[in-house]
């Protein structure tokens, strides 16, 4: 088996999971520069800094809230459409064993 043949073969993440995973990352994105600019600000002692500062906290409370979002839309989207799921090998000779096949 080539290494090739096996990429791309899993399962594409579903649109609404998709977009949330995008927004986070852009929240997080967004957050780490009005960090960096808050401890820049501070460091500089710039009237700035303290606005900065708490516009940071507000944005990590926001970023989390878009992290947690991406795994709230996955585990529904999962509840709503199901996982399609087949027995491995072991699972079915087991149910075949159990039921007096093997």
């Amino acid at each position: 088996m080539d290494i090739l043949d096996s990429v791309g073969t899993e399962p594409e993440t579903p649109d609404p999971v998709r977009a949330a995973a995008v927004r986070a990352v852009l929240l997080v994105a967004v957050t780490l520069v009005l960090v960096m600019i808050a401890v820049l600000c501070s460091l500089a002692r710039v009237w700035l800094a303290l606005p900065m500062v708490l516009v940071a906290v507000a944005g990590t409370v926001i970023t989390t809230w878009g992290v947690l979002d991406v795994w709230v839309t996955r585990q529904m989207w999962i509840q709503r459409n199901g996982v399609v799921s087949t027995p491995g090998s072991v699972a079915r000779e087991r149910a075949l064993f159990r039921r007096g096949h093997g």
